[in-house]
């Protein structure tokens, strides 16, 4: 798989990303089981030598475990992550979806949905997000897509939400 791409499943748009490089994977990986030892090991210092003190370990948790919760999001983001649009009769609603949890849940009212393409132009080939539009609320993506799935995606969101 070269980029990111699209699934469309009924009234499920499901935007894929690509996974990142091993070595990335790997790196972010041993940063994040440096950070979730780091407070461990303070533990295991304190009770050899009985020095110490407490909210030093509370603040190491707190920080390395802190840090080390927003690093297995990027990995999970760079491993398997994708964003599932659900079209549904009266919201759209958006997830971010990490694999192992979700996130970023938003909705907005599909009455007078309008979508647009927000294009990078700092990309070759040209890579845009779609953008959904209400008088009172927006919702973007963001992964980059090419402009010929992001057209499909518009296709079938209009195809959902055409009047009968």
């Amino acid at each position: 798989m070269k980029g990111n791409h699209i699934e469309i499943k009924g009234s499920e748009l499901t935007i894929c990303s690509k996974k990142a490089p091993l070595f990335i994977r790997l790196v972010l990986t041993l940063f994040m089981s440096v950070l979730v030892l780091i407070p461990i090991a303070l533990i295991v210092f304190t009770w050899l030598f009985g020095e110490g003190a407490i909210i030093g370990i509370a603040l190491s948790f707190l920080f390395c475990w802190g840090l080390g919760f927003y690093l297995l999001r990027i990995i999970l983001w760079n491993s398997c992550g994708r964003e599932i649009l659900n079209l549904e009769i009266e919201k759209v609603s958006y997830i971010a979806d990490y694999g192992l949890f979700k996130d970023g849940r938003q909705e907005i009212p599909s009455g007078e949905l309008q979508t647009e393409i927000i294009y990078d132009l700092e990309t070759k080939p040209m890579l845009g997000r779609l953008k959904l539009n209400r008088k009172t609320a927006s919702l973007e993506t963001v992964l980059h897509l090419s402009i010929a799935e992001l057209e499909e995606l518009i296709n079938a969101i209009e195809r959902q939400y055409q009047p009968s």
